[in-house]
């Protein structure tokens, strides 16, 4: 009686445990996939197994978890109740049209409800498999690691944090652990249940893993010694991840920039594609209020000028003179809310009917044209490319610059360390306009050890400005460290500066005479600077090594500052180690098309393998007991016995015997069960080898003829067989 109560305590602590590990495996899975109900599904799985703790006949607990099963579907999916009519109806409907598309191999329709079904069979199944595992192989291990992995995973490549997810399972798995081996313990011996035997063997182990748990909590932990290869993996995949210990994200265009830093991946989709004559910046808004950690846009709110239709738009840049406009054709990938801007803008048109569905108007604070449709469709914009003549640009009379210009495009935080200001002006100090103080600032980071990195890139720390920390301590960047301590120092220096985003030229793909056609992608989303000259007003300025500026200077005098100024647009607009990431990167992804479309070309095939290979699982599970002990005969005759193996054998031998029927009651010892079996297939081979292996269990191995115990082990395993 004793046993028994104590048998169904254990087994009632085990299935808690199972219960808190299936939950680990449910929780990220509801949380990444948005599942609601998640009460009602761990209802279920407490249902399953109470059903095997009591062991509940399987023909009444097969009703009452489909009727469970039924009870949820009709409750999610429908308005009805499960014991209506209309009820009914709907769950035979269901089961119909999604028995229907699995044998037509239309596998991407079935419906959410059969999708419920499915999900709560492979809880029902989950159950039973690790029930087994405890009760019958007494063996936990193998679920532990898969659960460990899948944590692994899901916490590598998405957003869930498993941290306190592994270390709860590991302490349940190593706890299981332990009372599951001290079972084997008694059950191998024979010995009869005793509490105080039972926490003796038990405690030690206990508070082993108690202390090494706490020990391994308290103590310091070294930083990661190797790169982190995840970063790489996702990358191929195109996705974002971290490199070194930093967030990389996936490079494109985004919104906000308050915090900037940080590594990212390359990613070629193309999100627009633009026909014009030359390749050029395209300009989507300006910031100006730098906060020591990024960009912000200063106005309190927002003014909007809306954007007519062919319309000249009030634009705070210059434009070219008239008669030498050229129009640009746009045409968004991507479902962006905003236009993108030549410099010279003069007006916008929109492609036929769409004129009248798509609606645009100016930021007037950042210059941004946003509009409210994000569909497919073509605008056309008309610029007219803006000339800078130099003797403008280096003109020493002084212009007064306006008020509002200076209060906004010089601001600076008051945390911005001294080294950044002296720097600034140390750079200048030989320059006499603001051009050419522009120029030396521009042109500084590609004589002075820095250089484009998109990997590694770290992120500044809450005391630490992120200019600072890139021109003194790092040195190295993409875009935006480049572009931001530019503007900076530019302010430093007193001359207005603003920072620029929008896409870098991109790549031409295809010409037709004058007219061009240059596909952006998400590797060209860019950054740059536009700093006030008096008398010309806001020019383009390009500080990141590898790239080229957009400016367009018209030499009305010798100089020779004409060769500084040669590099165009024209050129190619990427550092030279990102196009190489890029070649890279389209030969991954045309190895992965290619096994794409290989697998689109056996899709058949793989979906006949997803339904027989389970199908062909659940028949070798049933019919286990007609194959299994042909298996354990085979490998056990295949076996050499020796002080290493012994155990397994005998084990195996045991489930060999179980599987033909001859299962040892629980509490028998193992010569009572060996005389048992001798009787039932008339030998005295299973008594010969249980003395040899109770002599192996207590120390006297050096006593075992284990030629002998081979013989028997045969002529049993003959015996059994006939």
């Amino acid at each position: 009686m004793k046993n028994e109560v104590f048998n169904k305590f254990e087994l009632a602590l085990y299935d808690i445990m199972i219960f808190l590990i299936l939950r680990e495996w449910l929780l990220p899975i509801m949380m990444l996939t948005g599942m609601g109900y998640v009460e009602l599904i761990l209802l279920f799985i407490i249902l399953c197994l109470l059903f095997s703790l009591f062991r509940i006949p399987f023909f009444i607990s097969w009703v009452v978890k489909i009727c469970y099963i039924s009870w949820f579907i009709v409750y999610v999916y429908s308005d009805f109740s499960l014991f209506s009519s209309e009820g009914i109806q709907f769950l035979f409907n269901e089961l119909y049209y999604n028995v229907s598309l699995i044998l037509q191999g239309s596998f991407f329709y079935i419906t959410n409800a059969f999708q419920s079904v499915l999900f709560f069979l492979l809880m029902w199944m989950l159950v039973y498999i690790v029930h087994y595992w405890l009760t019958v192989r007494l063996n936990i291990f193998y679920f532990l690691v898969l659960t460990v992995i899948f944590i692994g995973i899901l916490d590598t490549f998405t957003n869930y944090d498993g941290t306190v997810a592994i270390v709860e399972v590991l302490l349940i798995g190593l706890l299981m652990l332990v009372f599951l081996y001290i079972k084997k313990l008694m059950l191998q011996s024979g010995a009869s249940f005793n509490w105080h035997q039972y926490f003796k063997l038990a405690l030690p182990v206990l508070l082993m893993i108690g202390v090494v748990g706490a020990v391994a909590i308290l103590l310091p932990k070294a930083a990661p010694q190797w790169p982190d290869p995840v970063p790489y993996i996702k990358s191929a995949a195109n996705q974002g991840g971290r490199i070194f210990g930093e967030p990389v994200k996936k490079v494109g265009y985004d919104e906000d920039d308050s915090a900037l830093g940080g590594s990212f991946v390359g990613d070629d989709t193309v999100v627009f594609i633009a026909q014009a004559a030359t390749k050029q910046y395209w300009r989507v808004e300006t910031k100006d209020f730098y906060t020591s950690k990024g960009w912000e846009s200063s106005g309190d709110t927002i003014l909007l000028q809306q954007i007519s239709y062919g319309q000249p738009i009030n634009h705070s840049l210059p434009v070219g003179p008239e008669g030498e406009e050229q129009f640009a054709h746009i045409e968004p990938k991507y479902p962006y809310d905003f236009v993108i801007q030549p410099y010279g803008l003069v007006s916008i048109n929109v492609s036929g009917d769409m004129a009248d569905q798509v609606n645009m108007a100016m930021n007037l604070e950042t210059e941004k044209i946003a509009t409210d449709y994000t569909g497919e469709y073509m605008y056309h914009i008309k610029y007219s490319t803006p000339e800078y003549l130099y003797s403008d640009l280096t003109s020493t009379i002084q212009q007064p610059i306006d008020i509002s210009i200076r209060e906004k495009y010089l601001q600076l935080p008051d945390s911005l360390p001294q080294r950044v200001i002296d720097l600034a002006r140390e750079i200048v100090k030989d320059k006499g306009n603001d051009y050419e103080k522009a120029r030396a600032i521009e042109s500084y980071f590609a004589t002075n050890g820095f250089r484009y990195e998109t990997e590694g890139v770290p992120v500044p720390e809450e005391d630490q400005d992120y200019v600072d920390q890139f021109l003194f301590e790092t040195k190295y960047g993409y875009c935006d460290n480049f572009s931001s301590a530019m503007v900076v120092m530019l302010r430093a220096v007193g001359i207005p500066a603003r920072w620029v985003k929008g896409f870098a030229g991109g790549e031409m793909v295809s010409s037709d005479g004058e007219l061009k056609t240059f596909e952006i992608t998400n590797n060209d989303a860019h950054s740059w600077v536009e700093a006030y000259i008096p008398k010309v007003g806001w020019v383009p300025f390009e500080p990141t090594i590898g790239f080229s500026t957009n400016r367009n200077i018209e030499y009305d005098f010798e100089t020779d500052a004409y060769q500084d100024e040669m590099l165009t647009v024209d050129d190619d607009t990427k550092p030279e180690n990102q196009r190489d990431q890029d070649e890279t990167m389209k030969q991954g992804n045309g190895i992965f098309a290619g096994l794409l479309d290989f697998i689109k070309n056996l899709r058949f095939l793989l979906y006949y393998a997803l339904i027989g290979l389970p199908v062909a699982g659940i028949i070798l599970f049933f019919s286990r007991k007609l194959w299994m002990p042909k298996w354990y005969s085979r490998w056990l005759k295949n076996q050499n016995i020796n002080e290493t193996n012994f155990e397994k054998i005998y084990m195996r031998l045991l489930k060999m015997l179980e599987l033909k029927g001859l299962k040892r009651k629980e509490g028998q010892t193992l010569q009572s069960f060996a005389t048992e079996a001798d009787e039932a297939f008339d030998s005295p081979y299973m008594s010969q080898i249980t003395a040899a292996y109770e002599n192996y269990l207590y120390g006297n191995k050096t006593k075992i003829d284990y030629i002998k115990v081979k013989e028997s082990l045969e002529n049993l395993i003959n015996r059994t067989s006939g």
